[in-house]
């Protein structure tokens, strides 16, 4: 069991440097050599709205998040407005001091709703509508305040100023300085988050020197931080996960329209050669890359994708619910034409523009339903950042074995967090070409002369065949004829049986714990290691449980779901979505019913002690249904 476990949440100002504070933060601890997850909630908007980092730091590799926080770093007066939530017994509020004044109706950047909510709270307490009020309010839940005056420090450090241009700095380091992290890994941290702007880390660092002597100064060091082994090699998200996994899987061409959160992992694309990590493609790398193409809209983007696909192209395109509904018509042209395409389709919430920089698994019956008419597709999802980088050399694979679209859901929460990685397992990576025509010439590029569904597959400059939108015949001409229409049917269906038969169930579905457990809480997506957590959790209060981690969603393991759901006393879903979209896909497959959800809509990440606290409500037999409603 870790021993340390430090919960950090640091909030500031869109666009006021909380990237760099949550990277100068997450990368000191693991150059002390602990394992850290963090995520960011950041405003849709480009400046000034609210956003802020949550962070865990353990001596095991740390698989979810917690409140209430042990340090809650306050950038700008407007997070200690809207944390309350997150703080209580034992937690640390470090502010300016400076801000106390700072009166709520002044706050112009927190949402009118957000406000409201607030003033209720102080005027209930009776406190005065400021900082001030709002910090008595915390201490009175346990809290302890800590004012510190930022400006005088850092103009101290750095005359020239101004002060406000270091308040991330000085804000990461003050945090880091108080939870005993060792200044030589602060400074490593912040000579990497400024390592292409080399003349700022001068004065950073003596900002970050000052904030250390200041804490040691009022003697605010809760201990000193023992080194924790050696640090780990690589610190991704899962965008840069998912782009690793992509050029490891020997992607070639990769089109998007910006769009959050989708745009991260082409831009990581963009500048492949940060990928130098990935030896064995190197040389092939240098020599051809990979292009990325920025177009007009989402409609060209899977045009595009697909175009460049049937030029012998491994080829992908990345995008988010408002852009993967614009792709529904070209995603059945895919199915139709049997273009091995992967659209990797990160999650937010909706519907239409909803929450543009918010968590939702919302879009998985959309997943599995775009597009008209049937055809053959393989839907899967992603858990933690590290099944990123496999998923999607497992969705290349797919498409090129199956000659399918394959749709890969990555949720925003898993999209934007950090996770610490010793290594990339290249063992576990096996590239699968596809079955290429060995003719030349003309074609019969959609044979039905097929037991598993699959044609070999002819390349535009290689091979002659005819493609269209409409029904065709073995070469690709047109037809209405009813025969040769049942015969192109039945021979693209015939992929599923080919999948369902090829790909392991371990590919597909997992069981962790104890099988035989009376308890099975079923998830997907991000929930993963916040549901192992509080199995954990249960288990230390002698209740047994399961999980039953859904990976793959079409063809969907029926057997294997079914079998491990109908062992088990209760069943409970847990899912970032308002109908439990999981539950339905199980029971519309399976014929099982799950009784009991686990909900949350409002466009936060899961935490463990709500989840913990939710399950053991459900197992009490006080509710079946649970809307979890944490989160600024």
């Amino acid at each position: 069991m870790s021993k340390i476990d430090i919960n950090i949440l640091l909030g500031g100002p869109q666009g006021g440097g909380i990237d760099t504070s949550s990277t100068m933060v997450s990368r000191a601890f693991a150059y002390a050599g602990y394992p850290v997850l963090s995520t960011r909630e950041y405003h849709s908007n480009i400046k000034g709205r609210h956003s802020y980092m949550h962070l865990r730091v353990k001596e095991v590799k740390p698989r979810s998040l917690k409140y209430p926080v042990d340090v809650l770093t306050a950038l700008d007066p407007d997070t200690v407005f809207e944390h309350l939530i997150n703080v209580g017994k034992g937690t640390r509020v470090i502010y300016d001091s400076s801000f106390e004044g700072s009166e709520l109706d002044r706050s112009r950047m927190i949402m009118r709703d957000t406000v409201r909510r607030i003033r209720e709270t102080l005027q209930k307490e009776s406190l005065p509508e400021n900082v001030k009020g709002m910090i008595t309010l915390m201490e009175r839940r346990g809290a302890t305040s800590i004012a510190i005056p930022f400006s005088e420090i850092i103009l101290d450090a750095v005359p020239e100023g101004p002060a406000t241009r270091y308040f991330n700095t000085f804000g990461a380091a003050i945090t880091l300085a108080i939870l005993g992290v060792d200044l030589k890994y602060t400074e490593e941290a912040i000579k990497a988050a400024f390592s292409t702007k080399k003349h700022v880390i001068e004065p950073n660092l003596k900002v970050a020197s000052a904030a250390y002597e200041y804490c040691e100064s009022k003697k605010l060091r809760v201990t000193n931080l023992p080194r924790n082994g050696e640090p780990p090699k690589l610190m991704l998200t899962g965008n840069d996960a998912a782009a690793i996994g992509k050029v490891m899987g020997g992607l070639r061409f990769q089109s998007y329209y910006p769009i959050t959160p989708a745009s991260d992992e082409s831009t990581v694309l963009e500048e492949h050669d940060s990928l130098h990590l990935l030896e064995n493609e190197k040389n092939t790398l240098e020599k051809e890359g990979v292009t990325v193409i920025q177009t007009e809209d989402e409609i060209a983007a899977i045009a595009m994708a697909s175009g460049a696909s049937l030029t012998g192209a491994v080829t992908s395109t990345a995008t988010s619910g408002p852009g993967f509904a614009l792709m529904a018509e070209a995603i059945s042209f895919a199915g139709m034409v049997e273009i091995p395409v992967v659209i990797t389709l990160y999650q937010r919430g909706g519907p239409s523009t909803g929450l543009p920089t918010r968590n939702q698994q919302a879009d998985l019956l959309f997943a599995l339903n775009t597009g008209h008419g049937e055809f053959p597709r393989v839907v899967i999802s992603s858990g933690d950042v590290e099944d990123c980088i496999y998923d999607s050399i497992r969705a290349i694979n797919y498409a090129q074995r199956y000659q399918v679209p394959v749709i890969h859901l990555i949720d925003k929460y898993l999209a934007n967090t950090v996770e610490v990685l010793n290594e990339i397992d290249t063992k576990r990576v096996k590239i699968v070409k596809p079955l290429i025509s060995e003719e030349g010439g003309i074609i019969k590029r959609y044979t039905t002369d097929t037991n598993n569904g699959i044609s070999p597959i002819g390349y535009f400059g290689k091979n002659i065949f005819w493609m269209t939108g409409d029904e065709h015949d073995e070469l690709g001409h047109v037809t209405e004829d009813s025969v040769m229409r049942e015969k192109q049917m039945e021979k693209r269906m015939r992929k599923e049986e080919t999948i369902e038969a090829e790909i392991p169930v371990r590919d597909r579905v997992e069981l962790f714990g104890d099988e035989n457990a009376p308890v099975t809480i079923v998830t997907w997506g991000s929930q993963k290691g916040v549901v192992l957590d509080v199995i954990d959790d249960l288990r230390e209060e002698g209740i047994s449980a399961k999980m039953l981690f859904l990976k793959m969603f079409e063809p969907f393991p029926v057997d294997f779901v079914y079998t491990a759901l109908k062992k088990s006393k209760t069943v409970i879903a847990v899912e970032s979505n308002m109908v439990s979209q999981a539950a339905m896909v199980i029971e519309q497959r399976t014929s099982f019913k799950i009784e009991n959800n686990i909900l949350k809509y409002n466009g936060r990440h899961i935490t463990e002690e709500e989840l913990l606290d939710a399950v053991k409500k459900i197992l009490s037999g006080a509710e079946k249904k649970v809307v979890l409603r944490n989160g600024a």
